[in-house]
């Protein structure tokens, strides 16, 4: 990895991005308005004396209901905002008509997707940020653990969101498809991650599948953590798991990148839209 070649990718995207600066809106809208529609449905569906709240607590392992579906909530934004920067970027610089000649640089062509995960990054920072204060202050959430246990949380999360990241933006690439690869991604993620339920009520296989998916162990902890104030030491095993998956799928994107790469080279087939 060469670092100039690195940097000069995020100085690029930074450049666009202060350029065209309405899209931070969007990062302070989203983690107010997502979990509503969740907040809502289960107080309707709790019955007119919530005894519904008492078997969902019977599951989840906490009586903290509200807790419970905005923690879910934010990590499903980390990932969905991933998915759409970072893994639609070849992409997007494909349709730009600037990933051409990029590709002609003489530098590693992995170098262009990390610089462009430097901007994906900073995006996810500021959507966790603006999401814990505005669940803090508007929803009246109390977070447990400290600020250090809630970074390792979410640092163990970054090599699976980023290796997922990859395979998605090298795949579509070839595929030339962003929208339905993107959808069926987040769609699995929110099937079996168990972001607004404990995934023990679902069927056994889907279990099964869903340890598999870094995110759901990252999912737990975070609620350990943050919610039901185990530690660190309490939500260690899902912490190590979350990573261990995680990089596992960042080997596994490496390989599909440069399988994607050595394919265009040969089907000359970068200029095709």
């Amino acid at each position: 990895m060469k670092i100039r070649a690195v940097a000069a990718v995020a100085k690029k995207d930074l450049t666009q991005m202060v350029r065209y600066p309405t899209w931070i809106i969007e990062l302070f809208i989203w983690p107010l308005i997502f979990p509503l529609a969740y907040i809502l449905s289960a107080n309707g569906l709790a019955g007119p004396s919530g005894e519904g709240f008492q078997s969902f607590a019977a599951k989840a392992g906490t009586d903290q209901i509200v807790g419970y579906l905005v923690i879910g909530s934010m990590i499903w934004m980390m990932v969905n905002f991933t998915m759409w920067n970072y893994g639609s970027y070849l992409r997007d610089e494909q349709l730009r008509g600037t990933l051409e000649s990029n590709w002609l640089c003489p530098i590693n062509k992995f170098d262009i997707l990390i610089g462009g995960s430097v901007i994906s990054f900073v995006t996810v920072v500021i959507s966790v940020v603006a999401s814990i204060l505005e669940y803090r202050f508007v929803y009246r959430i109390h977070f447990t653990g400290n600020i250090f246990s809630w970074i390792l949380v979410f640092a163990a999360l970054v090599p699976g969101i980023y290796g997922i990241g990859t395979i998605l933006a090298s795949l579509v690439l070839k595929l030339k498809e962003v929208n339905a690869a993107v959808n069926v991604a987040r769609g699995l993620m929110m099937i079996l991650c168990g972001i607004t339920f404990p995934i023990s009520v679902m069927p056994y296989f889907m279990q099964v599948m869903a340890k598999f998916i870094p995110y759901t162990f990252g999912i737990e902890a975070a609620r350990q953590v943050m919610l039901m104030d185990s530690g660190i030491k309490g939500a260690s095993g899902n912490i190590l798991i979350c990573l261990i998956e995680g990089i596992v799928y960042m080997i596994i994107g490496r390989l599909v990148f440069i399988s994607v790469e050595n394919g265009v080279k040969e089907a000359g087939s970068l200029d095709r839209f």
